[in-house]
């Protein structure tokens, strides 16, 4: 903020005097949007009142019309050109109807803030930058409603709210504003959100990509094996999330790759779905760790144990390998309220592995105790208890007998309609069956596992997958116990359940009359407009249409024709059900018809695993035999596979195809030339070096032009160092949004000083030579010198300390000369020497 918050508050009375509401009533094309012409209103709002809110960037077509200079160059499927003048063609078929279109929806802007009314803002049909500026400027100022940050993006993040709506992001934000100037607010949270990612200066739905095209025509370049590698600072581990995502959905990432914050919320999603995971390698990261090796356990029951357990990459690889072998065709189960069961069926290293698959061809679960006695009359503990003893059994205690518990839970705590999952030892599960009828009895003639219950498989694997896939924990030796939240995850077996490539039911990827489905949420369904803006739905919203219509109180041709309102009694937010009529009434007829998926469909089957700062670890040490099997040629499928045998589990292991290794390394920590031999022989390497293009949209602070700073430094770096050290544009990222000397300052003293002391081993006479400081003149006092190290002792003060003939036999002492951080002359001397 380079102006005072008074000289802001006088901006807006100009800005309100020049284009009062009346004004707007009788606004002409020409006094709306021009060609060189700085009174127009378009130009007011972009310019002329950047220090209330910048929505500057893009192009002239987020103003809805625009005047041309010159004829247009090429098609543009959403914009249509008249003699002067290109428009938005859904405003119009001629520049008269897109202006006048255009206009009565700014008359609406300003008549819906002055009542408050977000969420009719947010369903205007104009760019979000366009509307939420004018509303702003336009709102009361004694009671304001909205603060002067325009992107979404932006504001969830900013809010921690990745789904939240403009309205639901700032009634947020000014929830906590207090007595503070809207104005001043605005800049101060803006500034305050430290985690700065680099947005879109346009809007999407002005956004020139023709999203389907791009996706046709991109191509993902990722290798099965890549490592990014840079100095600090240059967005590795940043730029993992975008490539992560091209390699497990293409089709997403080429319609989203601008929209960095849609990219973010789909990553935690696929993270948390464990299509993606992250580890990083550090000096102690051992192949226990990574692979397997032996490790303590808690179980269900706290029971400590010493176990073989699995390392990241071994979960990794067993989950890409799995597949359903056998799924039910009609899945449309809500996990919620579903009771769940663990159930072992067999032991797989035992005589009795046979019975797992004797249970998948038979549409049953058969638990093996009890032997030969039918307990289809006991109906408590005690008398179970009584047919075991009757049977010859020795039960010493009734309520704590796990013969008794089993039959108990397996029998009389089962319920029709309950969801079993199958365990494969007690880190691995191979199935998922839904219970289909009472417990029942059939002996067989080896008078085990005679107790049954029949089941449909709702999915079953091959291989097991691991338990990380749904616990948070491995699961306990018992053979049948309840399984409950936070050690089931609900959500990854709702995802497992109706996830994946797809049966038809509303899921991540389906299309409503042109309207895609982005995400999928207990609280939200988000669509992508045909426009390419985002629409959230609420959830609660869509499950009382659907319930409406289900139990026959309401229609979908009444949602369609805007009655429903007439006909029910709700308490519906009348003015987005009728605002969205079509597009709910389909929607709702088709979760009717076809169920809903809160699942991840993805477009491929694909995994990742980024390995952050993969060459500070042991590479030997950690994958150990397995370096060979990550090759390409070498993977599972492929001609030349290869597979080992593991050294714990005496088990053989190979690496699929669909598992993808990203990994990041810093340069400052280690060389590329001193990278392991056999890493580079297996990895793609994709250098990442200072983007100086990227710090140009930093504006100029007291006359400092960041991008020709940062270069000058790192040209200097590279002559007395090398190009390995140099520092990266993250670093002054944070300008962005707080163009100040200060924060310049405070970026040198506490970020770029330190790193290049430890580059330079405190050598600080090189140091000051990085920044230019030899270059300057010297002064007498610190207060007026440019340099950034100075002499630490004057001639005066070492004669005054060693006596006038003692000559300096050694390193000159420096020191950081504080008052350059703030002086602007010391940083435009670092590239344009005086």
């Amino acid at each position: 903020m380079e102006i005072s918050l008074e000289e802001q508050k006088s901006l807006l009375n100009q800005f309100l005097e020049r284009w009062p509401v009346e004004k707007i009533n009788q606004l002409t094309l020409e006094e709306y949007i021009d060609v060189d012409n700085y009174d127009t209103f378009a130009y007011w709002l972009e310019h002329k009142t950047r220090e209330l809110g910048s929505i500057r960037g893009g192009d002239a077509s987020k103003f809805g019309i625009y005047k041309r200079k010159q004829p247009p160059k090429g098609n543009r499927k959403h914009i249509s050109h008249g003699e002067l003048y290109s428009w938005v063609s859904r405003f119009g078929n001629s520049e008269e109807d897109a202006f006048e279109n255009v206009k009565a929806k700014l008359i609406d802007i300003i008549r819906l803030v002055g009542a408050d009314d977000l969420e009719g803002i947010d369903n205007i049909d104009l760019g979000d930058t366009l509307k939420w500026k004018v509303a702003f400027l336009y709102q009361n100022q004694g009671t304001p409603a909205l603060l002067n940050i325009f992107k979404l993006e932006s504001l969830r993040q900013i809010s921690n709210k990745p789904k939240a709506t403009f309205p639901e992001a700032y009634r947020l934000l000014m929830a906590e504003r207090g007595s503070k100037n809207v104005i001043e607010y605005g800049f101060d949270v803006y500034k305050q959100h430290k985690a700065m990612l680099l947005l879109d200066d346009d809007d999407d739905d002005d956004d020139d990509v023709d999203d389907e095209k791009h996706y046709q025509t991109s191509k993902s370049s990722a290798a099965l094996n890549t490592i990014l590698y840079g100095p600090p600072g240059t967005g590795k581990t940043y730029s993992t999330i975008s490539k992560a995502i091209e390699i497990i959905e293409p089709k997403f990432w080429a319609t989203n790759i601008k929209n960095r914050a849609a990219l973010k919320q789909r990553f935690d999603e696929l993270v948390k779905s464990n299509r993606i995971n992250f580890v990083t390698f550090h000096q102690s990261f051992s192949y226990e760790d990574f692979v397997e090796g032996i490790k303590a356990n808690t179980d269900e029951n706290g029971k400590i144990s010493y176990d073989i357990e699995e390392g990241i990459f071994k979960q990794m690889c067993d989950a890409a390998s799995s597949r359903v072998v056998t799924e039910e065709s009609d899945l449309s189960i809500d996990v919620s309220s579903r009771n769940v069961w663990k159930m072992s069926l067999g032991n797989t290293q035992g005589e009795d592995a046979y019975v797992y698959d004797h249970c998948i061809e038979h549409n049953y679960i058969a638990l093996g105790y009890g032997g030969t006695i039918d307990f289809s009359g006991a109906d408590s503990r005690k008398e179970i208890t009584k047919l075991y003893r009757d049977a010859g059994f020795t039960i010493e205690n009734e309520s704590y007998d796990y013969n008794v518990t089993s039959i108990n839970y397996f029998k009389n705590h089962m319920n029709v309609g309950d969801l079993v999952i199958v365990s494969d030892g007690n880190q691995k599960f191979r199935a998922i069956a839904e219970v289909t009828s009472e417990y029942y009895f059939e002996e067989n003639e080896t008078g085990h596992y005679c107790q049954l219950r029949k089941v449909r498989w709702l999915k079953v694997y091959s291989p097991s997958l691991p338990t990380s896939e749904l616990f948070s924990k491995n699961l306990s030796q018992q053979t049948i116990y309840s399984l409950k939240p936070p050690t089931l995850d609900l959500t990854k077996l709702q995802a497992l359940l109706t996830g994946g490539e797809a049966k038809g039911s509303l899921a991540v990827g389906s299309n409503i009359s042109g309207y895609a489905v982005t995400s999928i949420s207990s609280e939200v369904i988000e669509f992508k407009k045909p426009n390419g803006s985002r629409l959230p739905l609420p959830m609660s919203i869509i499950n009382e249409l659907v319930d409406l219509v289900k139990n026959g109180k309401s229609t979908t041709e009444d949602i369609k024709n805007k009655t429903l309102f007439d006909k029910v009694e709700t308490n519906l937010e009348k003015y987005l059900v009728n605002g969205y009529s079509n597009l709910l009434a389909q929607l709702v007829a088709y979760i009717i018809d076809n169920g809903l998926s809160f699942g991840d469909r993805v477009s491929s089957d694909n995994r990742v695993l980024i390995i952050d700062e993969i060459n500070r670890g042991n590479i030997a040490n950690i994958f150990g035999e397995l370096i060979t099997l990550i090759e390409p040629s070498k993977r599972a499928g492929e001609p030349d596979a290869l597979s080992v045998t593991l050294p714990y589990t005496k088990k053989p292991f190979s690496v699929p195809s669909n598992l993808y290794l990203l990994g990041t390394m810093n340069t400052a920590d280690k060389s590329l030339a001193q990278v392991d031999i056999a890493l580079r022989r297996r990895f793609e390497f994709v250098e990442m070096m200072p983007d100086y293009e990227l710090l140009k949209s930093i504006p100029k602070i007291q006359g400092i032009d960041i991008s020709r700073l940062a270069k000058a430094i790192n040209q200097r770096i590279e002559l007395l160092f090398d190009r390995e050290h140099t520092i990266g544009h993250s670093f002054f990222l944070p300008l962005i949004s707080e163009p100040t000397i200060e924060k310049l300052g405070e970026i040198f003293e506490l970020q770029i000083l330190p790193l290049l002391e430890e580059y330079f081993f405190e050598d600080w006479e090189r140091v000051g030579q990085v920044l230019g400081d030899h270059l300057k003149a010297a002064s007498n006092k610190a207060e007026s010198d440019n340099r950034f190290i100075i002499e630490k002792y004057s001639t005066s003060e070492i004669a005054e300390l060693m006596g006038s003939e003692w000559e300096p036999n050694g390193v000159q002492a420096f020191v950081r000369n504080d008052y350059a951080l703030t002086n602007p002359d010391a940083y435009i001397a670092c590239y344009e020497p005086r």
